[in-house]
């Protein structure tokens, strides 16, 4: 490496590993419950446009064959299933996989099928049916070592690439910021976002276009013992004295809107996507 150079791939590791070691699997726990999964896909439901706008934007054809990874219940999936000729979901989480099935049987989609396997752990010839048209990757680039992770992308891919992820501050991030030194003693230390991304990709000889754009994020639970249970999975809650700061958090930072609790925030996304070279 060129003296002064920047390791990227490394800053993403070190961010990564610093918020999965301060989570504590949190996130596994978040995905796992079947209840959690539910409602994300019923927000998901009551907040499509987002999800039109990426069908509208991702160069879908009758013939395309689409790979989804961290499909999760399917919001990209099954819409893009009856779209395309076949779609392979990645998704590892049991309370996502579980909906995701429970979506495809209700809808009678046959050309979908599911892998349920960490992208890490993939192996791209044995594990996946490709090459794929189309490798999408939406706010699910939670890995270890992202380079490691594109170049499999880019294995799976006959053409193009899109990921989805953040800039800035996310609103759940912002909670545990706020909740972290009461609750464990210690700053918490916020996921890698698109800049880190984008110079990973530059880095591999990868020059993606990118398109920001803003999202609401808005979540509601019918009483507050309903976010309680949401916000435990989001923490390691061991002790009363955790319960009671969680509660009061909770209390002062919610708001009631239309007889429901409503957690609200404001979010900057990006879309990043590239077509792969014909030499890769």
């Amino acid at each position: 490496m060129e003296h002064g150079k920047i390791d990227w791939n490394k800053v993403w590791k070190d961010l990564m590993t610093a918020q999965q070691a301060a989570n504590k699997e949190i996130e596994d726990n978040l995905w796992n419950k079947r209840n959690n999964a539910e409602r994300f896909w019923k927000r998901s439901q009551e907040n499509s446009e987002r999800t039109q706008l990426t069908l509208e934007e991702l160069p879908l054809t009758p013939r395309s064959r689409v790979l989804d990874i961290g499909a999760g219940p399917g919001r990209l999936s099954i819409p893009i299933a009856e779209r395309v000729a076949h779609v392979t979901a990645v998704e590892p989480a049991e309370g996502m996989k579980y909906l995701l099935l429970k979506n495809i049987d209700e809808k009678g989609i046959t050309n979908l099928e599911c892998v349920s396997k960490r992208w890490e752990d993939i192996d791209v010839e044995n594990d996946l049916n490709g090459p794929y048209d189309i490798v999408i990757a939406s706010f699910s680039l939670g890995m270890p070592d992202i380079k490691d992770a594109i170049q499999k992308m880019e294995q799976a891919s006959s053409k193009h690439v899109y990921l989805y992820w953040f800039a800035g501050t996310t609103p759940w991030e912002e909670h545990s910021v706020g909740l972290w030194p009461y609750l464990y003693g210690t700053s918490y230390t916020c996921g890698p976002k698109c800049d880190v991304l984008y110079n990973v990709l530059y880095d591999m000889g990868i020059y993606p276009d990118m398109h920001v754009f803003p999202l609401e994020y808005t979540n509601n639970f019918g009483s507050m013992d309903d976010a309680m249970d949401f916000f435990r999975s989001r923490y390691t809650i061991e002790t009363q004295e955790q319960e009671t700061i969680l509660y009061n958090y909770l209390r002062d930072e919610l708001s009631w809107e239309d007889g429901q609790i409503t957690e609200k925030g404001d979010s900057t996304r990006v879309r990043i996507c590239w077509e792969k070279k014909e030499n890769n």
